[in-house]
């Protein structure tokens, strides 16, 4: 359709109607919370579809229409109450065959929840266990027509309007009918459109799903209609129904199940070579032979790339000989040396044992004087000076070639020039910088 569609309704007081399926659903009742009771039984609808005015486009056809944005019939159309009309954003039309194979077997047309069961009264919107094409009329005033004749055309012509009828049984002595429909949307759509209707003479219809009938030629006839349903879905979905170019021979059977083992024990594939299964390895040798060299390739290039990362790290890194060369024998100062730094290292070994045990008191242990003798300064700024002045006489060792080393017998640190063969306790790379300075100035 092309033509916008129309509002059915200006206004709609929400005291009368109620949104269905808006609120917790009771699995003991099989109803949502909140629902009114059916009055369709009694009351007449106050309003009717008219699909020749009512029906046009909305934004729903202008909407992309796929599985995962599925798009569904408005049932307020349905009861002619819409109050959107081309602003709405549902179908307002009649259901086509494209829609009933697009439409979630979970879901009616108009996108409510399907159950398992039909209810007992058989209202509601339907089983997805066993779905129902075929809808109950009832409450049909037979007295008032001239014919039976008339009764079952006003049945067709006004049934026949929402979709496709593949029969309609009209029993006369118990003014009911049981119009069938092509589509199941179709008889989703007509159950809503022609609740608490009427057809010619004012009467009130009951609409409710129809339970199978017994007869075993209706059932018959039943499922070749559902067959006829199924292979019309399938074509829809662009599947071949059309038969297979060949046939099996007459006299062709099933081959048995293949049993690995004889019931006497023997192994059925030496009696029996032809149930074996073929040998498929030729087939991919080639390409297994070329992934086990790829594997290969990789490892190859993985073990380089180790030794190559070692070697770097083994070159980057700081030459230290097996053994230490021997430190200076000048007694006094070895004497001042280990002296030193037995004090300071069992300060901060104090420290040290404190602060694992969440003591952090520095008053009460004495700070040695080369810890202490830093000019009013903060510890934190001694620490960086310290830092500072690590940083520098590493740089003058490597410049002057002398290198650091700790004496293990004293505790304290010499320093050992390669070159020369030298040893001192004092640090000659800061002495020859001090002579150095002196000079230049």
């Amino acid at each position: 359709l092309s033509r916008p569609a129309r509002k059915q309704k200006d206004f709609v007081d929400p005291k009368k109607y109620h949104l269905e399926g808006a609120n917790e659903y009771n699995i003991w009742y099989g109803k949502f919370m909140g629902d009114y009771n059916n009055k369709s039984d009694r009351e007449a609808a106050g309003d009717r579809c008219v699909l020749k005015t009512d029906a046009g486009a909305t934004k729903a056809d202008l909407m992309n229409s796929d599985r995962r944005h599925a798009r569904y019939f408005c049932v307020h159309f349905a009861h002619g109450i819409c109050a959107k009309g081309s602003e709405c954003i549902f179908y307002h039309r009649v259901p086509t065959p494209e829609d009933d194979v697009k439409c979630d077997e979970l879901m009616d047309c108009f996108g409510r929840q399907r159950h398992s069961k039909h209810k007992d009264d058989m209202s509601g919107v339907g089983s997805f266990m066993k779905p129902c094409r075929t809808l109950f009329v009832g409450n049909l005033l037979k007295t008032k027509y001239d014919s039976p004749k008339a009764l079952e055309d006003a049945v067709w012509r006004h049934f026949g309007e929402w979709g496709e009828l593949e029969s309609c049984n009209v029993i006369h002595r118990l003014s009911i009918a049981f119009p069938r429909y092509r589509l199941r949307t179709s008889a989703e759509f007509a159950r809503e459109a022609m609740a608490s209707q009427s057809l010619d003479k004012g009467e009130i219809l009951s609409i409710r799903w129809a339970f199978d009938d017994p007869n075993p030629v209706a059932q018959d006839a039943v499922d070749r209609a559902d067959k006829d349903a199924l292979a019309a879905l399938l074509q829809a979905k662009g599947l071949c129904l059309k038969p297979a170019g060949f046939e099996y021979p007459p006299e062709y059977q099933l081959p048995e199940a293949k049993r690995l083992r004889l019931d006497e024990g023997g192994d059925i594939l030496q009696e029996h070579p032809e149930l074996a299964y073929p040998d498929t390895d030729s087939q991919y040798m080639e390409y297994y032979q070329q992934m086990m060299q790829f594997q290969l390739q990789q490892q190859q290039q993985m073990s380089a790339a180790a030794s190559a990362a070692s070697s770097m790290v083994a070159a980057s890194a700081p030459f230290v000989p097996a053994t230490a060369p021997p430190p200076p024998t000048d007694s006094a100062s070895v004497a001042g040396a280990s002296v030193g730094a037995n004090v300071s290292e069992s300060y901060y070994a104090k420290q040290a044992a404190l602060a694992r045990l969440g003591i952090y008191a520095d008053d009460d242990i004495e700070e040695p004087a080369e810890a202490t003798a830093s000019g009013g300064d903060s510890k934190k700024e001694v620490k960086e000076a310290e830092e500072e002045e690590k940083e520098e006489e590493d740089g003058k060792e490597e410049e002057s070639g002398w290198q650091k080393f700790k004496d293990e017998a004293s505790g304290a640190f010499y320093y050992f020039n390669r070159s020369t063969g030298e040893s001192s306790w004092e640090n000659p790379a800061s002495e020859s910088t001090q002579s150095a300075s002196i000079v230049d100035s």
